[in-house]
């Protein structure tokens, strides 16, 4: 019974809850992959239905990411619960603003977009497109309005309920019909069940009182987040632009798959950064939320530091086995990516956004994206296609020192109160030096 009890009291975390939906998130994407590759599609269809997921949320990623770490950061410092409620459907209203700005974008630039995002004279299943364009990146606030609500048993019913639909809907009509247009309705009528979700929890949790007030104040704390994502969004836009300059579309295809950094990693780290802001607001004291960001990090490490030098000693055998051999040069792109998670364990964003200094992290996107278009270039002359992943490890690197001399300096917190630094250095060490075990060692053996 006592270790039920811990069992279920482990559950019932922001962190934990956040990142259960993100991981069942990726779980369905990529159960619906397979299905497909095994389905009535041919290869055609299941390309148009990845560049209508890719194309929509190109357009839509940067500044729903920025709204919702702006609303995680802003939301406790309305100490009022109508105040809260207000604030939280002024986000949505500018979220909703922001999809019909796009689709102005898109009528007014159809083709030229297409031609830059998706290599097509035009929108692939434009009205289904459209349809998904403005109802989809609303919904991603539902878990976001129960999480800063504490409700977080719920985050789990809705995630199982809605991603299960989702895999259905999508993935039954493959196999019956040789349309892919069916498994786009059954994606149209998946988000419209989740706008109806995301009304009655509106109606629940919010009070829809327009304020202009509250939208320049979101505005104002979102502008440099929502620049941040773009601007970090469009570096793997850059390594493409790089790659077809200088090599045929073959060495293209051996960076896209080692160019991959591990999605666990990414979806863990990011869920535990955003569950962390309302946390390290909502303690009694600062210190006390930087505790607990020291410590459930370390927990992250244990769970993703010994993950990913598993992958890093299979990566060779993965790559040769599960692909084929023609993939082989791609597993050493993919270990330089994997030794991301060294700056990716490290959260100073995550204080800076509890304090509302949003804009420190637009100079550090900035600097990033600088220091990793001048690398890449720099190094992709002297090392080649491995060149291009170590530029992105040093621009990550570079943006975390960044970041964390901008915590200390602006509010004195130094790294040792929110990072177990012994841990962190016998994992970065451990991991380097497998790295090169497996790069000197295994690969050529």
């Amino acid at each position: 019974m006592n270790f039920l009890k811990k069992y279920f009291t482990k559950l019932n975390s922001p962190v934990v809850s956040l990142q259960f939906i993100q991981l069942f998130r990726f779980t369905t994407l990529f159960l619906i992959s397979i299905a497909f590759a095994k389905s009535n599609y041919s290869v055609k269809e299941i390309g148009l239905y990845e560049k209508f997921i890719y194309f929509a949320g190109a357009l839509s990623f940067f500044w729903t990411n920025g709204l919702i770490q702006s609303l995680l950061g802003q939301y406790h410092t309305f100490k009022d619960k109508t105040e809260q409620s207000k604030y939280l459907f002024n986000n949505i209203l500018v979220s909703i603003g922001f999809s019909f700005l796009i689709l102005i974008m898109i009528a007014s630039f159809e083709k030229p977009m297409c031609l830059f995002f998706i290599n097509n004279q035009s929108i692939p299943f434009k009205y289904l497109f459209l349809t998904y364009l403005l109802i989809s990146p609303v919904t991603f606030f539902i878990e976001y309005i129960y999480l800063l609500n504490n409700k977080l048993v719920k985050i789990y019913g809705y995630g199982i309920i809605s991603y299960v639909i989702q895999l259905l809907l999508v993935v039954i009509p493959s196999f019956i019909y040789n349309d892919l247009a069916y498994s786009l309705w059954g994606l149209i009528i998946v988000v419209i069940i989740r706008l109806l979700w995301l009304l009655k929890v509106m109606l629940q949790f919010t009070k829809m009182e327009y304020s202009w007030e509250y939208i320049k104040h979101i505005l104002k704390y979102s502008r440099p987040l929502i620049l941040g994502a773009f601007i970090a969004g469009s570096i793997p836009y850059v390594d493409g632009i790089l790659v077809s300059m200088h090599f045929d579309d073959t060495i293209f295809a051996v960076f896209r798959y080692g160019a991959r950094e591990l999605p666990i990693s990414v979806l863990l780290a990011s869920a535990f950064s955003n569950a962390m802001i309302p946390v390290l607001n909502t303690s009694e004291n600062f210190t006390d939320g930087l505790k607990q960001l020291k410590k459930q990090a370390l927990q992250l490490m244990h769970l993703l530091y010994p993950f990913s030098i598993a992958l890093l000693l299979a990566s060779f055998y993965l790559f040769k086995f599960v692909f084929n051999p023609n993939f082989i040069e791609s597993s050493h792109i993919f270990n330089v990516m994997l030794l991301l998670i060294i700056p990716r364990m490290l959260f100073p964003q995550t204080i800076l956004m509890a304090k509302g200094q949003n804009s420190y992290l637009l100079l550090s996107s900035i600097l990033e994206f600088m220091i990793k278009l001048i690398m890449s270039i720099w190094l992709l002359n002297i090392m080649g296609l491995i060149g291009i992943a170590f530029a992105t490890l040093i621009a990550f690197i570079f943006e975390k020192v960044i970041l964390m001399y901008f915590v200390k300096k602006q509010n004195d917190i130094l790294p040792q109160q929110y990072t177990y630094l012994g841990w962190y250095f016998f994992y970065s060490g451990l991991i380097i030096a497998v790295y090169f075990l497996v790069e000197k060692v295994i690969s050529y053996n």
